[in-house]
């Protein structure tokens, strides 16, 4: 029995027109960048630079939201709203140990979409 994927596709095969390669290039292009983007959010949040955290958390969903992984994107907006409007602070570092736990559930699952011929 297959697993559910985490992540969707779809909107990828649509603006390229399934077009493969380029699919795998925005893959691989997010794979690269989520690491240090949360990186990034965790030294952030150590150093409670909240307004520096919403613009990487913006960046971030963007990412995700291109790869189609819906439960990254919710917690991604949440930590980019919450540390933008200064509310809600205290639930940021769950979001982020759980967006971090999502990027690694997720990453090895990319990495095997890349392989694919």
């Amino acid at each position: 029995m297959e697993t559910e994927k985490k992540y969707d596709l779809a909107y990828l095969n649509q603006v390229f027109q399934g077009n493969k390669q380029m699919v795998n290039n925005i893959i691989s292009l997010f794979l690269q960048q989520i690491e240090p983007y949360l990186a990034n959010l965790e030294s952030c949040l150590l150093e409670k630079k909240w307004l520096e955290m919403s613009t990487v958390a913006n960046k971030a969903k963007t990412s995700t939201s291109m790869i189609g992984i819906r439960n990254m994107g919710e917690k991604i907006l949440l930590v980019e709203q919450n540390s933008k409007n200064l509310t809600n602070l205290d639930t940021i570092p769950e979001l982020l140990k759980n967006l971090r736990a999502d990027y690694e559930s997720v990453a090895p699952e990319l990495q095997k979409e890349l392989a694919q011929k």
